[in-house]
């Protein structure tokens, strides 16, 4: 199966597929993953990724309890838009396609009980919801003797004697680093949201199996950069500390889940910490 390259098809698909699908209720993005999975749909890899990103981004999505997400009022009124749209597209396609017979609604898979968020924040566990679900798309593709994968994290930890100046460079460095990952890490990566001062970034090995590393390497230099010229250039800031950590690794089939890879992933981190701690001292 061919899988185009570009996914502004796939991306806007699955925009409209998560909107309708949150009409009967608040889901959890892994059940409408799964569910939509069951499709079989020949669309771009991370495309589902993108999409419940760019929804949350622009507001058409809200956090909800146990990690779902549901529909605000603004979303409610895109899927309208989006509905009309294809609805005005979808008659030349099959046009062009000739008669097709329906495709039978695919049974919905069962899921794991929910994790427990209690000690962590709506928004924070969503976007961390959205992250394995791209982790584990990209593993299903690679275990299906796909393109391998690299997955790189990186960590700001700042510190800064105002909370709210505080929270304002976390957002201000996420969305630069966010925004501007295409630029500087290839268009081929998708990056994603990592906790509250983290992000993640899924990139094809390309017969590099060192580009997780170096991935990393990159983002640790971005974040450092973007504190200390945030440091500089906004009074408000003045005052703040901050450390940025980074790891990156490569997937291998020892690793066979979303959360086996993360967590190693994370102890790479972890690692790499206490040896430059044990370094100082």
């Amino acid at each position: 199966m061919v899988r185009p390259a570009a996914t502004g098809l796939a991306t806007a698909f699955f925009r409209l597929y998560l909107l309708d699908a949150l009409v009967a209720g608040p889901q959890r993005p892994a059940a409408i993953l799964a569910t939509v999975a069951a499709e079989r749909l020949p669309l771009a890899n991370g495309a589902f990724g993108r999409a419940l990103q760019s929804l949350l981004e622009g507001g058409h999505l809200a956090p909800a309890p146990q990690g779902a997400v549901a529909l605000t009022p603004l979303g409610a009124a895109e899927r309208v838009a989006e509905r009309e749209r294809w609805t005005a597209v979808v008659p030349t396609v099959l046009r062009l396609l000739g008669d097709l017979a329906v495709r039978a609604e695919p049974a919905v898979v069962a899921e794991d009980p929910p994790p427990d968020y209690r000690a962590v924040q709506a928004a924070e566990a969503y976007l961390d919801r959205v992250l394995i679900a791209a982790v584990r798309e990209r593993l299903a593709v690679a275990r299906d003797g796909g393109t391998p994968f690299a997955l790189a994290l990186a960590r700001l930890d700042l510190a800064h004697p105002q909370a709210a100046a505080r929270r304002a460079m976390l957002h201000r460095a996420m969305r630069a680093t966010l925004g501007g990952a295409s630029g500087l890490l290839g268009g081929d990566t998708d990056a994603y949201r990592w906790g509250e001062a983290g992000v993640a970034v899924l990139a094809p090995l390309g017969g590099d199996p060192a580009r997780g590393e170096r991935i990393a390497a990159l983002l640790e230099l971005r974040l450092d950069e973007l504190a200390r010229t945030m440091t500089a250039s906004v009074r408000a800031f003045h005052g703040a500390r901050w450390r940025v950590r980074s790891a990156g690794m490569a997937w291998t089939p020892e690793l066979p889940s979303s959360g086996a890879l993360l967590r190693a992933a994370a102890d790479a981190l972890d690692r790499e910490t206490a040896s430059l701690e044990a370094a100082v001292a």
